[in-house]
């Protein structure tokens, strides 16, 4: 009975190890937004909770994302407790889904031109817009198909083989979301001398940690996740 009720802990998602991580994660996100738009860009504090607070909700997610797939490469080349590194990479997935959903919600509440003006011809949407929409909404079908096949039964229902094919689709997710933000914000990029204290869009902080996976997988020939 000891031995089952210490594996049902190990396996929890939520423990320490987790929970500091995504404060850290979550904290430096909204920290850097806060900072960014608020103080350096003179952004209204009034557009805090939905405006700001998605900015910071996205980078965040896509930051767990991209973790799911790194824990394995990177922070496997030292961990000796392979159960606590496997929690840390289905959390980070998990998580990170849902807050990129939570961000999907958000700016679905915010899509209008006096938010997205550069989204918006007239009274359509430009290329711009329909492209960095597009492009975001196969990205979360992307990471829709890794975060369902991790739920409980999942690995015996699917087996080894099509269970590790549906959590490489993530790696695709990462290239359309990598996408997303390059039609999105490339235009603002390429201006530095424009940005409020030299602080870099979020957009172009969440393009450089989604091709960070991309590229180790690159770098280690498609080794396996």
């Amino acid at each position: 009975m000891t031995n089952n009720t210490d594996e049902a802990v190990g396996e929890r998602l939520v423990q320490p190890t987790t929970s500091r991580l995504f404060f850290l994660v979550m904290g430096a996100c909204l920290v850097y937004a806060g900072i960014r738009y608020h103080i350096a860009e003179g952004v209204p504090l009034a557009q805090a909770p939905l405006y700001v607070l998605n900015k910071a909700i996205s980078l965040g997610g896509l930051a767990f994302l991209a973790m799911s797939y790194l824990v394995g490469k990177v922070a496997g080349l030292r961990w000796d407790d392979r159960q606590l590194q496997l929690v840390v990479i289905k959390f980070c997935g998990l998580v990170g889904f849902s807050l990129i959903l939570g961000h999907v919600f958000m700016s679905l509440a915010l899509l209008d031109p006096a938010y997205y003006a550069k989204f918006y011809g007239e009274a359509k949407f430009n290329l711009t817009g329909e492209l960095s929409l597009s492009l975001g909404v196969f990205a979360l079908w992307c990471f829709s198909l890794p975060t369902i096949t991790s739920l409980p039964y999942m690995y015996d229902e699917l087996g080894a083989d099509r269970w590790l094919r549906s959590q490489r689709v993530g790696y695709a997710g990462l290239m359309l979301a990598a996408a997303h933000v390059l039609v999105m914000g490339l235009k603002g990029w390429l201006d530095p001398g424009d940005w409020p204290a030299a602080m870099p869009p979020i957009t172009a902080l969440a393009f450089v940690i989604a091709m960070v996976p991309l590229v180790l997988r690159m770098v280690t020939n498609g080794d396996e996740a």
